[in-house]
């Protein structure tokens, strides 16, 4: 399983544009959709990040007098602090593709009208 697994990853790079211009689509057509399941697996991988120091904490607090045991707790505090820099970096790279190539599916701006407070009339920014 080790040798066959960077081929299918080498297999998925290769055969990603194929896939995302199969329907007519361009990038910057992709960059939006990844951003939205980026944008909604943070939360997620980010409180587990977190919950994964904090268990490390915990274990590294109870461990005071065995050497062992706070060497595994550290490796578990290191591993959160590393996955959210990860996390935030990927979220971060993201957020600056979409703003370079242009994220047509945004968020667009709303403008409301509002009644006058003196006449109660709506009028149009």
């Amino acid at each position: 399983m080790k040798k066959t697994f960077p081929k299918v990853i080498a297999a998925m790079a290769f055969f990603a544009p194929s896939f995302a211009f199969a329907e007519g689509g361009s990038l910057s057509a992709l960059v939006p959709k990844i951003g939205d399941i980026v944008n909604q697996l943070i939360p997620i991988l980010s409180s587990v990040v977190v919950l994964v120091f904090f268990y490390g904490l915990i274990k590294y607090v109870l461990s005071a007098g065995d050497d062992d045991a706070s060497k595994k707790a550290r490796g578990y505090m290191i591993r959160g602090i590393l996955g959210m820099f990860v996390l935030v970096t990927i979220w971060g790279i993201i957020g600056f593709m979409q703003n370079t190539i242009g994220n047509t599916e945004g968020p667009t701006v709303v403008n409301l009208k509002m009644p006058d407070i003196i006449t109660g009339v709506i009028t149009t920014p």
